[in-house]
Formats: structure tokens, C-alpha cells, sequence
């Protein structure tokens, strides 16, 4: 009972000074007047006068329960008036805090609470299509200053917070440390690298992926601190040299990794429980069990392309394979 009141002391009078709490006291304030009112001028009991009091300021009228003194009846009128005036008062404030709230979302000055989400840093012709994936299981919010962009991040369903993604306070209002995984796009590899600095100042361990404009920047980037690079230049332009014959390795990373027409690439973590914890690759026979193809398995941030037959796969190692949704399924269920 003592902390209960020293809190209250502490905290109350801020709490009073807001406009919505004040309403709420007053609100209170009118029920506990109609419910005493009620239960000393018309003997009511209790429960019957908390009922009297909503009906009455809700001008229902059921008709059950009317004053049957004139006192009640004055009575009876001044809550109506008071009832009325304080409920319309208190709609119009939760309209209103609504209203500025969804404005405040639009323009971007919002502080994000949610954790476990997707933060894009930038934005950059890739950046619509990572959202459009991204947003089917994770929130995404975009950090920039671009009135373009937020207009982007927007119309793909994304929230946009509006700030400088190399500024360590703009990226405080995007939670990165509450975050599952930071994306950054940005224009050019020094912004890249001056945007990874700040983040790694707020947070060690969030997982950062960034998109790198020039080949050789790579290795700078992953000093900086990202845990993967990606050059998608790179990668576009040779399967470009490679579609100058035949073009089979482009069709296949197009209809696999982008289209996914048939089937997909896709990464599952082994569990515990599972049956492939603990057994070589021949042993596992992934494929053979679920349809999948085993492309390889990660471990610790490395991974194993094609693995041997006698690789021994564990429990939190991760598959990576390519095959159906309903393969997969299988795979997880293992």
C-alpha cells in the first residue's frame, strides 16, 4: 500500500495535467455523482443507482426505474445535462488524439514502440520490392527525409518516420534496438557505411544487411559493421554476361528467387526435435523425405555450399534448399 501511494505521488500530478486523464477523472467524477444521487434521494440500492446512472446519462430511458420525488427528478435532470456534456466532450477528445495521431503517422513524426520489426534506412529502386516482401510477415518501417520517398514508403505499405538515417536520435525514433533486422539503402557507399556507424553506436548485435552501389566498397562496408553486403549491380550485370548464350542461370535465379513460378529458395532452421538433428546428409536424405533440394547449410554465419555426405547437421544450423511451399512444410514438420 506504501508504494501504491508513493507512485501515485510521483506520478499523479503529471498525469492530471493531461487533457484526456483530466476528462476521464471528470467522467468518473459524474458517475460517482449520479450513483450517490440516486442512492440517498431514491433509496436505491447500489447496483440499481451504477444502472440508473448509464441509462440516465445515456438517455436511453427503459422506463424500469424513474425519480418518484421531485428532488430526484432535479436531480435526475442535472445529471442528463452534465452526463451528456462530458461524454460528447470526451468523444470529441478520442476523435481528435485519433485524427493526430494518423496525421502524425502520414507526415512521419512518429517514435516507433514496436520491436521485432524491419527498419529501411533510405530508399533505393530495390527498396519497394524488399518491402512488398518483407511486409508479408514483419512490420517495416523506412527512416528519411525525402518527401518522395515518403510517399513511396507509403503507397507500399510501409510507416514512415521522418529523419536523417546517418543521425543516431532519427534512428532512436525507429527503435533499431528493438529491431529484428536493419536494411540499408542508401544512395551512395559513404552514406552506406556513415548510417551502419550509427547504428552499431546504438546497438552491437542488430542484424544489419546493406546494399553496396560499387564492388569495392564491400570489404569497407562489412568493417563498418554490416552482416551481409549485397551488390545487386553486380549480380544483375553478370546474369546479363550470362544470358548472352543460352541464359539457363538467369532463367533460373528469375523464376526461383523472383518469380517463384514453381518453386522457391528458402532457409529452415533445424529444431531440436527434429529427425535431421544429429544425422549426416546421407543419413537426412532431404530430399527423398521431403521433396526439398538441399543446396547447402548454414552454421554460425558460414555457409556450406553443397555439403559433403557425411556433413553432420545439427540442431540450429540452417537448411538451405529449393522446392515447393508444401515441401518445406514438410521439412519444418520433420
Amino acid at each position: 500500500m506504501v508504494v501504491i501511494i508513493e507512485i501515485l505521488r510521483k506520478h499523479l500530478p503529471n498525469l492530471i495535467k493531461l487533457r484526456m486523464i483530466r476528462i476521464l477523472i471528470w467522467i468518473f467524477v459524474v458517475i460517482a455523482y449520479g450513483v450517490i444521487g440516486f442512492h440517498l434521494i431514491e433509496n436505491q440500492t447500489w447496483t440499481v443507482s451504477l444502472y440508473w446512472t448509464f441509462v440516465t446519462i445515456g438517455t436511453v430511458g427503459y422506463g424500469d426505474y424513474s425519480p418518484k420525488t421531485p428532488l430526484g427528478m432535479y436531480f435526475a435532470i442535472s445529471l442528463i445535462v452534465l452526463g451528456i456534456g462530458s461524454f460528447a466532450i470526451a468523444v470529441g477528445e478520442i476523435l481528435e488524439f485519433l485524427f493526430e495521431k494518423q496525421q502524425m503517422k502520414l507526415m512521419g513524426l512518429i517514435k516507433v514502440k514496436k520491436s521485432q520489426h524491419v527498419v529501411i534506412c533510405g530508399w533505393t529502386e530495390s527498396t519497394a520490392e524488399c518491402i512488398r516482401e518483407i511486409g508479408k510477415d514483419n512490420a517495416v518501417f523506412v527512416v528519411d527525409e525525402n518527401e518522395e520517398v515518403k510517399k513511396k514508403a507509403l503507397k507500399n505499405g510501409a510507416s514512415f518516420v521522418h529523419g536523417d538515417p546517418t543521425r543516431v536520435k532519427d534512428l532512436e525514433k525507429a527503435n533499431v534496438v528493438g529491431a529484428k533486422a536493419i536494411i540499408v539503402d542508401m544512395e551512395s557507399d559513404s552514406q552506406t557505411i556513415h548510417c551502419i556507424l550509427s547504428i552499431r553506436k546504438l546497438d552491437q548485435d542488430v542484424r544489419i544487411i546493406a546494399e553496396v552501389q560499387r564492388y569495392e566498397n564491400i570489404e569497407q562496408i562489412q568493417l563498418a559493421g554490416a552482416n551481409q553486403v549485397i551488390s545487386p549491380f553486380v549480380i544483375s550485370g553478370r546474369l546479363m554476361q550470362k544470358s548472352i548464350d543460352d541464359g539457363y542461370e538467369a532463367m533460373f535465379v528469375q523464376e526461383v528467387l523472383a518469380e517463384h513460378k514453381n518453386r522457391e529458395m528458402k532457409e529452415v532452421e533445424v529444431a531440436e526435435k527434429s529427425y535431421f538433428n544429429g544425422k549426416t546428409v546421407r543419413e537426412a536424405d532431404i530430399h527423398e523425405k521431403t521433396g526439398v533440394v538441399l543446396v547447402g547449410v548454414g552454421k554460425k554465419g558460414d555457409l556450406t555450399i553443397d555439403p559433403p555426405r557425411d556433413y553432420i547437421i545439427h540442431a540450429g544450423d540452417v537448411i538451405l534448399g529449393i522446392g515447393k511451399p508444401e515441401e518445406f512444410e514438410k521439412l519444418k514438420n520433420q
